[in-house]
């Protein structure tokens, strides 16, 4: 071997052990960056290269359990969205499944959404989404108020779906669909008119839909039996069934959390809010309702839609 092999396999050796040493330095430190990020930053990195989705996907719960408070994710222009995080720090994101959809209901970080007669479970931030067969539920017309929740998350065998249509004020349309169903059921129930004002929650306990206008109306559906009953709420926190669920109703969330200005909202911007449940350490849930925000007397409304949503961040292994 000549010389000048000697050198430049000398050089070549040398060059392999400093990338070697940066490589363990760059995986020594990756941790440590990765541990100071947010949720949306640490979603951003996933996509740089294997090693940090890898290094990323060990921080996710951590992030995930450090936020109790739910965000806010405001839609209903294209797939332009706003998402609020801990009511404060606002962006802009675009998810093209917002593009002419409605939010029925939001758990535990799972959405499901309504487009053009297509239902469907959608985590925003992994972008995960569940198909749901076709709902006999077309459109969603104005004439009406529309509600849904899911007993648990969509991944699991024991997941129970119901949508829910009020019309006509005294006629509740609940259609019902369980794992592993193909096709929805539909269930009727005239609602006299001291039973309901209007529908603004919707919750799951015990085998039971609790369907709530938010002060002391409920009516109860209980899915194993297919039989509707009423109960009056006694306060703001209700025992909605004996034993069933405790839950503490958030109402005026909007007001309270200054969302008009925090969102950059003017006056002339109407907005429709998909509420959620939010667990607590002390057992006693909250449940944020469904509200409707309308514009300034007199102004051209602008309509938007938002829901409350907890920051998770959710894969669904391949079959």
């Amino acid at each position: 071997m000549d010389q000048q092999s000697m050198i430049t396999e000398a050089d070549s050796s040398k060059n392999k052990t400093v990338t070697e040493q940066w490589r363990d330095v760059f995986h020594n430190l990756l941790p440590q960056i990765i541990s100071a990020l947010g949720l949306i930053d640490l979603l951003s990195i996933r996509f740089v290269c294997k090693n940090w989705q890898s290094a990323s996907s060990k921080f996710l719960p951590l992030i995930e359990s450090s936020h109790c408070v739910p965000w806010f994710l405001m839609y209903g222009e294209g797939s332009q969205c706003s998402l609020l995080i801990n009511q404060y720090m606002l962006c802009t994101i675009k998810i093209p499944e917002f593009d002419g959809a409605t939010c029925l209901a939001s758990k535990g970080g799972w959405l499901l959404l309504f487009n053009h007669g297509s239902l469907f479970f959608f985590c925003p931030f992994s972008r995960e989404k569940i198909d749901l067969p076709k709902c006999p539920l077309l459109e969603l017309s104005d004439d009406s108020e529309y509600i849904a929740a899911f007993s648990s998350s969509p991944t699991s065998q024991d997941c129970t779906v119901v949508v829910i249509r009020r019309w006509q004020q005294i006629v509740l349309q609940l259609y019902l669909l369980c794992c592993g169903d193909n096709q929805w059921t539909e269930h009727e129930y005239l609602c006299p008119l001291g039973d309901l004002s209007t529908i603004r929650a919707a919750t799951y306990g015990e085998g039971a839909f609790h369907i709530s206008d938010g002060f002391f109306g409920l009516v109860i559906f209980d899915a194993r039996t297919k039989k509707w009953r009423t109960k009056a709420g006694v306060s703001s926190i209700k025992k909605y069934d004996t034993g069933a669920l405790n839950c503490k109703i958030s109402r005026l969330c909007f007001w309270s959390n200054n969302l008009r200005e925090n969102l950059g909202l003017e006056a002339n911007v109407s907005i429709s809010i998909c509420g959620t449940l939010i667990p607590q350490s002390d057992g006693l849930d909250e449940l944020i309702q469904n509200e409707r925000i309308e514009a300034a007397h007199g102004s051209k409304s602008r309509q938007l839609k938002g829901v409350w949503i907890q920051p998770r961040y959710f894969q669904i292994a391949p079959y």
